[in-house]
């Protein structure tokens, strides 16, 4: 990877770290075999020993101090580098479009940010620094033994074959059976999170037997997927684990052999039968890794795959905007191939007008606002703010001219001033208080246990639908945004809150280009401008009035309204 390259300096030392760690784990089998070497030629003499026993403790200390150098060094840069990937990641998302992020759920989005990413620290903690020192040293030790004699350097070779026949009947079939149960993971964590979060639906709809079933279904697969892939590697992985490091098999009758016909002399009998018992292990610590080095190719092309995926179309200059009237010049849009919403929409929204948008469920009319906000790149046409192409400003001055007002305004879990300054990260207190006065939300605010300070439910889940909209309103108010973008800002409000709605959304858009969708036909009587859609075409333009005399589609949606509100009260 790419990042990596920018850190070759640390991946290096801790490289060179642990092949001294290992190095000194190999000390203490020469001071051993210095030892029986002194014990066979009849030393008794303590002081000869106390060489050799303090270079198996240099040995042990030092294997140990190394390896924890090594080790910290490989797990900062690890995590080091997983949190740059994060906020490379977030900065992926806020570039994508609407469309490309809502391919995935949240239980995959969730999965990927914080598992999938998780899962680099393996590879750059251990397999980087541990597998290369783990794989440097048998070699060493192999060629010290050939060095001593190379007959017991082929004996010691001997289990080397076979044992790599059985590491790759492991690896056979290995990435796609991993991949197969990422997937498996993947999709019972995003059952997970879909379960908790529609618990309260689940339990009123009385459906929790069958949406645990959906849910036991997941993690079975997701049992069945490990199960396949760890035993189709069980036999052949417990082979390689112990054929290979059982070379004293071979070297230690070819060893006795060539001693009793006197061409190898103890010493050189007992170090080489040491070496040889010592040489495969840091190797078979190389290939404990075998799992996550399978995995590493499917981690990477899975990160990839995010940020591969093709962005919004925006700009890198500020532009300079000399109005801010919204003008849709001949926009064609498709969320895919089979959803069409425009072919050829055209209309104009002046600045310091409210112009409505109005239309039957299907319309395109809260697509409009989207493609506004900047969610959408569109097919052809251009979305033009004052003398300014959408696509040619970068999306972060898009984001700071357009304030968007859904329905569905996310509140995080903070409290409401760290809420509101979502919206200015700098905004004093009275600024904050001073917004929701004018959004009609102050009251119960200072109602709540700790006012401003009060920490609300993820999503707002502590409030009512109202008080939510209003603190929404209230965080555009202190945006304050020269265009104000709302999609049926009124839809949770109830008769009692429609009015304190109504008065907020009053003091958002006054002065501001504003356009408004509304399925309320009384919340824009009063528009400078009402755009009626059907079926992704404008049926007709004008005021209320003049609506209600040349556009069917209005009259009716107006008569349907009036009905309704009579049936209310």
């Amino acid at each position: 990877m790419n990042v990596l390259k920018k850190h070759i300096d640390k991946i290096i030392f801790s490289i060179i770290m642990a092949v001294i760690g290992v190095a000194f784990s190999v000390v203490p089998y020469f001071a051993v075999a210095d030892i029986i070497n002194k014990i066979i030629d009849n030393n008794k003499n303590l002081s000869e020993f106390v060489s050799s026993i303090l270079l198996i403790f240099v040995g042990l200390v030092g294997g140990v101090i190394f390896h924890y150098i090594s080790t910290l060094t490989s797990h900062n840069l690890a995590f080091s580098i997983i949190e740059t990937s994060r906020h490379t990641v977030v900065q992926k998302l806020e570039s994508l479009s609407m469309g490309e992020i809502e391919k995935k759920s949240s239980g995959q989005w969730s999965q990927f940010m914080i598992e999938t990413l998780d899962k680099m620290e393996r590879p750059i903690a251990h397999v980087i620094p541990e597998v290369i020192a783990n794989l440097l040293v048998p070699v060493t030790l192999v060629v010290i033994i050939f060095s001593m004699d190379w007959r017991i350097g082929l004996a010691n070779l001997a289990t080397l074959p076979l044992g790599f026949l059985f590491s790759l009947l492991m690896m056979r079939g290995y990435e796609e059976k991993s991949r197969r149960y990422q997937e498996a993971a993947k999709s019972m964590n995003t059952t997970a999170v879909e379960y908790i979060r529609g618990i309260n639906v689940i339990k009123a709809f009385n459906k929790s037997a069958s949406s645990y079933g959906k849910f036991k279904t997941a993690v079975e697969n997701n049992k069945s997927a490990m199960l396949d892939w760890y035993l189709s590697v069980c036999f052949s992985m417990t082979a390689t684990m112990e054929v290979l490091p059982s070379t004293l098999v071979f070297v230690l009758p070819v060893a006795l052999f060539l001693y009793m016909k006197g061409s190898v002399n103890t010493g050189t009998l007992i170090m080489c039968v040491l070496l040889s018992y010592a040489s495969y292990k840091p190797l078979i610590k190389a290939m404990s890794h075998s799992e996550t080095i399978a995995n590493v190719k499917v981690i990477i092309d899975e990160i990839k795959s995010v940020m591969d995926l093709p962005q919004l179309e925006r700009g890198d200059k500020i532009q300079m905007i000399n109005s801010y009237d919204v003008k849709f010049d001949k926009v064609g849009f498709a969320y895919n191939e089979n959803v069409r919403v425009f072919d050829d929409l055209s209309f104009i929204a002046k600045e310091g007008e409210l112009t409505a948008i109005v239309g039957y469920s299907g319309s395109g009319k809260s697509t409009v606002a989207k493609l506004i906000a900047g969610f959408w790149n569109i097919d052809r046409g251009k979305i033009i703010i004052g003398n300014t192409n959408l696509k040619d400003m970068p999306l972060s001055q898009n984001m700071d001219v357009v304030t968007y007002v859904s329905q569905e305004n996310y509140l995080f879990q903070k409290s409401i001033t760290d809420n509101m300054r979502m919206a200015k990260n700098d905004a004093s207190i009275e600024e904050i208080q001073d917004a929701c006065k004018k959004a009609s939300c102050h009251d119960f605010i200072m109602s709540l246990e700790n006012g401003y300070d009060t920490i609300i439910g993820e999503g707002g889940g502590s409030l009512s639908g109202g008080e939510r909209q209003r603190i929404t309103i209230a965080r555009a108010l202190l945006k304050n945004s020269p265009i104000v973008v709302l999609d049926e800002a009124t839809a949770y409000s109830d008769p009692d809150n429609e009015a304190n709605i109504q008065k907020s959304i009053n003091a958002l858009i006054k002065n501001k280009t504003v356009i408004m969708i509304a399925h309320r036909l009384s919340t824009i009587i009063r528009a400078d401008k009402i755009i009626v859609l059907d079926k992704g075409k404008i049926e007709n333009i004008g005021t209320h009035k003049e609506l209600l005399e040349k556009s069917e589609i209005y009259k009716k949606m107006w008569n349907a309204h009036i009905s309704m509100k009579e049936e209310v009260i």
